[in-house]
């Protein structure tokens, strides 16, 4: 039997077809991408009070209940005092609580109340049919290679979560 080469250009080839003017064109798009889909929620923000970081947080609660703040803190890539800011917020509003983990009083994991699972579902929905217009306009194999290009760019340099 012989192997197989590997699926794709390798990485000594990729640098052949990606010129600086191609991947500037790529960040160009994710910069405007990342804009178009934020500006999307804006509005919904504002009339709830909420602001961007706001958001991240309670979609990445959503994702990934009982997460820590220092996961989520690594994660967001936002000071400490920023984070402690929008929690806060966030507890007054009654949009999420902070418990204590049985096994370890230091952890204070993170969790949606029903009002803050609501606010973050009509926030979701936003996203959803946005991506879903793009994903359906782009096809199957371009979706694909998306998750794929993207996974790479998740690494948090102090760990965090992908």
């Amino acid at each position: 039997m012989t192997a197989r080469p590997p699926e794709g250009p390798s990485s000594t080839t990729a640098h052949l077809y990606l010129r600086e003017e191609q991947i500037r064109q790529s960040y160009e798009s994710l910069m405007l991408a990342w804009r178009s889909l934020n500006s999307e929620c804006e509005a919904f923000l504002r009339e709830n009070g909420l602001g961007a970081a706001h958001h991240r947080i309670l979609f990445l609660v959503a994702a990934h209940p009982g997460i820590t703040p220092s996961v989520l803190l690594t994660s967001l890539g936002i000071t400490k005092q920023s984070l402690g800011r929008a929690l806060g917020d966030l507890r007054e509003r009654n949009l999420l609580i902070q418990e204590e983990d049985r096994h370890d009083r230091r952890k204070r994991p993170l969790k949606l109340t029903p009002h803050g699972e609501a606010i973050e579902r009509q926030l979701f929905q936003l996203i959803r049919e946005a991506m879903t217009r793009a994903y359906r306009e782009a096809g199957v194999t371009a979706v694909e290679g998306f998750k794929r290009v993207l996974s790479p760019l998740q690494m948090t340099p102090g760990g965090g979560f992908r």
